[in-house]
């Protein structure tokens, strides 16, 4: 049975907009716990949302900032 077909546009109502935004938050983050787990591979993701005044950072600020830097001293063609 295939899913239906996602329309992407604004989200009117303001209530739902947030209820569906923390839902793919969640979704997102767990997305990237699996490939960090199943592909070994180290990432950091760092999301700015209007609905938090400080933006979240995934896994923590400390692996956040040592991935950053190691992608800024990689050369041009291997990034």
């Amino acid at each position: 049975m295939p899913r239906n077909k996602v329309i992407f546009a604004l989200i009117e109502n303001e209530t739902d907009r947030k209820v569906s935004y923390k839902k793919r938050h969640i979704g997102f983050l767990k997305k990237a716990e699996e490939l960090m787990t199943l592909c070994e591979v180290e990432m950091a993701v760092t999301i700015y949302s209007p609905y938090s005044d400080e933006p979240k950072v995934f896994p923590n600020n400390s692996v956040a900032i040592n991935t950053f830097q190691m992608f800024k001293e990689l050369a041009t063609s291997e990034r």
